[in-house]
């Protein structure tokens, strides 16, 4: 089974991902895919050229002066997105290919129209008041973990559209009860109803 999940940011979809593994299931975290093309030399001369010097520190792209200038105007991210995205895309297809069962955390699903190349999409939720504090653990200040929320799809609208949404304000045993309630069944039409929208 191919499941497709995604989430706001800071609601625990590395974690999630830990817990499908234990479920024999197969995991690719798209983050991490742009994370190391941001490595490559070709992305780092994009960088340079599109967003100054700056943002690039030596054979690095410096990732938090990047964010900076990306998540303050919304032409620069697309401009970023319209480089990167194709990449990841294109990789997490290839390992889809060759893997039956897996679940690919991808943030924009919806946003980028993949939620038709799975068949199940997971919307992976927590509370704001969550959401903000794990972001500050790691590092964020409160407006600049608050603008990249913001350039999300609402988190109630990936819930929305999702097959089913499991919640994360809970332990992390909370957590993969619900996981374990997913792969079980491995359909989302057998889902209890409390995990449907």
């Amino acid at each position: 089974m191919k499941i497709g999940l995604t989430g706001g940011i800071g609601c625990g979809k590395s974690t999630a991902l830990l817990a499908f593994r234990k479920h024999n299931f197969a995991t690719l975290d798209t983050d991490v895919l742009g994370h190391k093309i941001l490595e490559e030399a070709s992305t780092r001369a994009f960088v340079a050229e599109n967003f100054g010097n700056t943002s690039v520190c030596g054979n690095a792209v410096d990732r938090t002066a990047l964010a900076q200038i990306i998540f303050a105007a919304p032409a620069a991210r697309k401009r970023l997105e319209d480089f990167l995205h194709p990449r990841i895309e294109a990789a997490w297809r290839e390992a889809m290919e060759k893997t039956e069962d897996i679940v690919v955390e991808i943030p924009l699903l919806f946003e980028k129209n993949y939620d038709w190349e799975f068949d199940l999409t997971v919307c992976l939720a927590c509370s704001e008041i969550r959401q903000l504090e794990r972001l500050k653990a790691r590092g964020l200040a409160e407006e600049p973990a608050r603008a990249r929320m913001a350039a999300q799809l609402p988190l109630t609208e990936k819930i929305r559209r999702a097959d089913c949404c499991i919640f994360n304000d809970g332990n992390l045993a909370f957590l993969e009860k619900q996981i374990s309630q997913i792969t079980s069944r491995g359909n989302a039409k057998e889902l209890p109803s409390a995990y449907k929208i």
